[in-house]
């Protein structure tokens, strides 16, 4: 008489079971109904989504901007990857820009251009003017004045501090060899700010933090001057340092300006030292 597998007969009673079968089918039945389930609310709220951005799209070029592109831009919803402007000078040790990496290789005039500036030490005096920022400048071998064009053979757009103030100038060389500057009274001292400079072809707009502080007219159509962008060096830079340079190839408005990233450099961006309270000239 052969032995009762209660193990083996509950096994084969479940496989031949019609309640286990159904109880299968029905858990498969309600597994693919869940996700045909899941697969019409994405493509219904896909589908939402796409109306939605149509809309959008067609109220920003047909009624008024809806995206934002560039800071500063019309629009409401910022986009990122569409500013145009290219970033220069993000260590403490900025060098020489070729002209060849800038964005405006062969424009003289119609370009937008940031700087953070940080003027260390304005006690450092000099015959000359203090140059932080040049592009397509020829230095005179020996300088015969206290003038840019004393300085500099030639020069599409200069910035420097006045030789014994804390006065900026920013300037263009016109085609007849004469500079087109604007002067900037007391600019700050050991506390950042940014420089923002719009050459045009009939003028120049000097910007400090976002606010327009004068324009000047040309005489005459800038010079055609293109070269690599310099940085103050040797003494000078121990003085006035310079960091963030970002150029644009168009001219801002004033609230791309006001806007534009990155934002303003902190102190220690520019790897500053304490201020030096002693007065020192410097003959160049």
């Amino acid at each position: 008489m052969s032995s009762f597998n209660l193990n083996q007969y509950l096994l084969n009673s479940t496989k031949t079971s019609p309640t286990a079968t159904a109880f299968s089918g029905s858990t498969s039945l309600n597994t693919s109904v869940f996700k045909s389930s899941i697969g019409r609310i994405l493509a219904y709220i896909l589908t939402i989504i796409i109306i939605i951005l149509v809309i959008l799209l067609f109220i920003n070029f047909f009624i008024t901007p809806i995206f934002k592109l560039r800071p500063g831009g019309p629009g409401i919803i910022p986009v990122p990857g569409f500013d145009d402007g290219k970033l220069f000078w993000t260590t403490t040790s900025p060098g020489p820009i070729l002209n060849k990496d800038l964005p405006i290789v062969s424009q003289v005039y119609g370009y937008t251009i940031n700087l953070d500036v940080f003027i260390e030490n304005p006690l450092q005096f000099s015959t000359t003017p203090r140059i932080f920022f040049s592009r397509g400048a020829v230095k005179k071998d020996t300088p015969s004045g206290d003038t840019l064009l004393g300085t500099l053979l030639n020069y599409n757009l200069a910035a420097a501090l006045l030789p014994d103030t804390n006065d900026l100038i920013v300037s263009v060389l016109n085609k007849d060899n004469n500079m087109e500057s604007v002067i900037v009274p007391n600019v700050p001292i050991q506390l950042p700010f940014r420089l923002s400079m719009i050459v045009m072809e009939q003028a120049l707009e000097v910007y400090i933090n976002g606010k327009l502080i004068k324009t000047r007219s040309f005489a005459a159509a800038p010079k055609d001057v293109t070269g690599d962008i310099n940085a103050a060096i040797g003494i000078i830079n121990n003085a006035i340092k310079v960091h963030n340079l970002k150029i644009w190839p168009r001219l801002l408005t004033v609230a791309e300006i006001r806007e534009a990233s990155p934002k303003l450099s902190d102190i220690k961006d520019f790897g500053a030292a304490p201020m030096s309270v002693s007065t020192s000239c410097v003959n160049k």
